[in-house]
Order: structure tokens, then C-alpha cells, then sequence
């Protein structure tokens, strides 16, 4: 288990919103998936890391990424 998160990562996460999930990990030193989580739980939207180059189709199991 990771390291906890504090009111003032909370705060930080918030602030950061707007920006790319990859850029957010970087600043607060966390994975992107424990961002993506801990904005999930606050009902937080992100931006999307997504390229608009990449083609969303659909696979077997729901939809897949291709570049």
C-alpha cells in the first residue's frame, strides 16, 4: 500500500485537475493510478491523457487503444 493522502495533497490534486494525469503524478510524486483512484473517490474529473491521434474501436472485451 502507498503512502497515505494528506488534506494537502488533496488540495494540491484539486489544483491540479486541469492538467494531463501523467503531469499530476509527476508533481505529487504518485503513481497515475493512485491519482486516477483518489479523483474517482472525490468525484474529481480529470482531463484525459489521451491523444487525439488514437483511435478508440471496439474489442472483446469492451474497448481497446490503438495508435
Amino acid at each position: 500500500m502507498g503512502r497515505r493522502w494528506t488534506d494537502r495533497d488533496i488540495e494540491e490534486l484539486r489544483r491540479l485537475a486541469r492538467q494531463k494525469t501523467t503531469q499530476i503524478a509527476e508533481s505529487l510524486d504518485r503513481s497515475v493510478g493512485s491519482v486516477v483512484f483518489k479523483a474517482y473517490t472525490l468525484t474529481l474529473p480529470l482531463r484525459p491523457n489521451r491523444s487525439s491521434h488514437v483511435a478508440l474501436e471496439p474489442g472483446p472485451a469492451g474497448f481497446e487503444w490503438h495508435e
